[in-house]
């Protein structure tokens, strides 16, 4: 009997931690626990945080652009079998897209590809926000 109890106390504490530990929403914007940091172009970087990670193998990433010096703006939050790509064009506009992969098949994958954002690099120095 006392046995089960200990199992018991065990099993619930472990489901609490596993459901608990991770709040989707509040957790979003932590950087807690920086994975990387990638150059983008002239002093411009992406850093990587793993804001969540449960033990059932889903992990979310948060992504921040800045130039470490006059801005950090958050870009956004994504699952594992997601990622980033941007684009910067003329005039120093940074464009975003989030790529996803499907699996279709055994052989076969789809992405989708989804705009999210544009940033004009010089209105973030000059707005000079550290998110």
């Amino acid at each position: 009997m006392r046995l089960q109890k200990i199992i018991l106390g065990i099993v619930f504490g472990f489901i609490t931690v596993s459901f608990t530990c991770c709040h989707w929403n509040d957790s979003n914007f932590s950087k807690d626990n920086h994975l990387k940091t990638t150059p983008i172009k002239d002093s411009l970087y992406n850093e990587t945080y793993l804001v969540c990670f449960r033990s059932l193998d889903i992990e979310r990433y948060s992504q921040y652009i800045t130039d470490s010096v006059n801005f950090r703006k958050y870009v956004c939050t994504h699952d594992f079998g997601e990622w980033l790509y941007g684009e910067i064009g003329e005039n120093d506009v940074l464009t975003i897209y989030k790529v996803k992969g499907n699996l279709l098949s055994d052989k076969q994958v789809s992405f989708d590809t989804i705009l999210l954002t544009t940033y004009h690099i010089d209105k973030l120095k000059k707005e000079g926000i550290f998110e």
